[in-house]
């Protein structure tokens, strides 16, 4: 949360201390880059299992070519907001691994060339080289852990001084909510992280009814969990305002002006043909016995099932969609899935067996985070990640009456509690700001003022 404490230092909204930038080649050479780059980008997302992110460097010293810069480095990175502590939930501290140089343009002086080093995970390249052919079994928390902790986790974060380098702890992953089934099946050649997702796939939680699962990593770590889980319990940065006005105007203090909101966009809201075609109202799930060749249909209705859900508004969840007259119809989205009950004789309820207590819950709850989606931009913290809850104040564009003249009226549907999909951190020399994608699933049609959720629920 933006308190005065942890603005000590903070001369101005979105500054930010890079306070380590370095290549290292592979033969172990290195290279500080705080003098070269122009800009940082790092994307992170709950819907992709890893970070990637790009540099932009001003090479006046043909780095490039002396370095030599060939796509085969680790870079680390360490920022930190001023005022912060430097402990790990504030700070921005990874290795990546470079995987290629892009964009290539010399300036017009001929000793200037300007380039862009795309990184990525060190966990994505170390996937990416390992086919599994095993097999697994047990909850699937369980085997999800025992993939990544054998095949997926790295050293996190190399140290380097006195020109050596040293590694830091283990990547960790921290479940988040727990699913119910059991799993048994053979991995034919899949990577770590597609055997991951293909777990989150068939997740079934114990706590809540929605299964949507999903594995993704933060700028702090790895995670695997429920968005239901992130609605009950996800942390939350604080309130920011937005005024389609300028919102720079009106307070000096540094604190308040961390907490506006700079640019808004509404990306998309719910899409009625669209959620008809794929299957969001209504869908059914045949699933074929192929050893009888019985079937077994299972018809799905979200209108009807929405509120045994928990969404990301805290009291009152109300839908996008009107339950009582949306068009919808079963038949609309069909999918065939074949099963073999039985298969393994030590693994009864297997997932292939609970495919229609799955598929259609999942798509649909899936389908949902699409309805309401903003994309803001705001001054950079370095403690922020992907699958943090943020809180938006949105003002009222109706015209106030002579009655409410003095009040303050935030629109109930734009207004509330979000949940943070995606951050893009962009980092210059000067300022650190953050554009973000958040998504709502439905809102408070009784509520004129912002709820303060977090107190409410505690």
């Amino acid at each position: 949360m933006i308190n005065e404490s942890t603005q000590d230092g903070l001369q101005t909204p979105g500054e930010v201390s890079l306070e380590e930038l370095l290549l290292i080649s592979s033969s172990g050479v290195t290279v500080s880059l705080l003098d070269y780059f122009i800009e940082l980008n790092i994307y992170e997302s709950i819907f992709s299992s890893v970070i990637t992110g790009e540099i932009v460097l001003s090479d006046s010293a043909n780095l490039i070519r002396h370095f030599p810069i060939t796509g085969e480095e680790s870079l680390i990175v360490y920022a930190k907001t001023p005022g912060y502590p430097s402990t790990e939930q504030y700070v921005i501290s990874k290795t990546f691994r470079v995987f290629s140089v892009e964009d290539r343009v010399l300036a017009r002086d001929q000793n200037t060339q300007v380039y862009k080093l795309k990184f990525i995970s060190q966990e994505a390249l170390v996937d990416s080289a390992t086919p599994l052919f095993n097999s697994f079994k047990g909850k699937i928390n369980d085997v999800v852990s025992k993939i990544f902790n054998t095949y997926v986790s790295v050293d996190r974060n190399l140290t380097y001084s006195n020109k050596s380098f040293s590694n830091g702890a283990k990547t960790q992953l921290f479940l988040l909510g727990t699913a119910d089934n059991y799993v048994k099946f053979v991995s034919t050649g899949w990577s770590p992280i597609k055997c991951i997702n293909w777990l989150a796939k068939k997740a079934i939680p114990i706590e809540g009814a929605a299964c949507n699962f999903l594995f993704w990593e933060s700028n702090k770590s790895f995670y695997f969990g429920s968005i239901e889980t992130l609605f009950l319990k996800g942390s939350s940065i604080g309130t920011y305002r937005y005024s389609p006005t300028s919102v720079s105007v009106g307070t000096d203090d540094i604190a308040e002006k961390m907490t506006l909101i700079t640019d808004l966009k509404i990306l998309n809201g719910l899409d009625h043909v669209v959620g008809i075609d794929s299957g969001y109202f209504a869908s059914k799930l045949i699933s074929l016995n192929l050893y009888n060749k019985k079937q077994e249909v299972t018809a799905y209705d979200h209108t009807k099932e929405y509120k045994k859900y928990i969404h990301s508004t805290f009291k009152n969840p109300t839908p996008l969609f009107n339950p009582d007259s949306v068009l919808k119809d079963v038949n609309t989205h069909i999918r065939v899935y074949p099963k073999y009950p039985n298969l393994h004789t030590d693994a009864k309820k297997n997932i292939n067996e609970r495919m229609g207590e799955i598929y259609s819950n999942r798509l649909s709850n899936i389908k949902e985070l699409d309805n309401l989606k903003l994309n803001i931009i705001v001054h950079g913290r370095t403690d922020v990640e992907a699958g943090q809850m943020i809180d938006i104040t949105f003002p009222d564009m109706e015209p106030p009456s002579e009655d409410d003249m003095s009040q303050d009226k935030f629109d109930p549907k734009y207004s509330g509690r979000y949940l943070i999909t995606a951050i893009n951190h962009k980092i210059n020399i000067f300022r650190h700001s953050m554009s973000m994608e958040v998504i709502k699933d439905s809102f408070d049609p009784d509520s004129q003022n912002i709820v303060d959720y977090n107190n409410a629920q505690g």
